[in-house]
């Protein structure tokens, strides 16, 4: 979709030395990315780039509390402590943190809702 909208993409392979990532990153008038560590690359951007960045956790909790811990109490289903109270998972330690949310996260996008953000990325190179 990205392509069909003009974008050029560019996937970075993270094994890439500093140097050819810091070059790669430098040609990009966009990078998208999911919230973490791998963002902060965007200090190699060129003035005036555009920083897409997914945040797949955090701001829903009456979202998660309204279409899934109420419905499955009503179903008698227990409601998993990682969408209930993510604050749980970190009373577990680093190692339940590490293994939710770094080594495990798999990330989908819904590309027709995601459509327009690319758009507003378009519309904020062209300001």
């Amino acid at each position: 979709m990205a392509k069909r909208l003009g974008f050029r993409v560019v996937v970075a392979e993270p094994d890439a030395d500093v140097s050819g990532f810091a070059k790669i990153i430098n040609s990009c008038d966009v990078m998208m990315g999911v919230h973490g560590a791998g963002l902060t690359n965007m200090v190699f951007l060129p003035e005036k780039a555009v920083l897409v960045q997914v945040i797949p956790i955090g701001g829903t909790e009456w979202l998660s509390k309204t279409y899934f811990e109420e419905p499955a109490k009503d179903m008698n289903i227990s409601d998993h402590v990682v969408l209930r109270d993510p604050s749980e998972i970190w009373k577990q330690g680093w190692s339940a943190v590490q293994s939710i949310y770094l080594s495990k996260q798999n990330v989908t996008l819904d590309v027709n809702r995601f459509r327009p953000t690319l758009v507003k990325a378009l519309e904020l190179l062209h300001q």
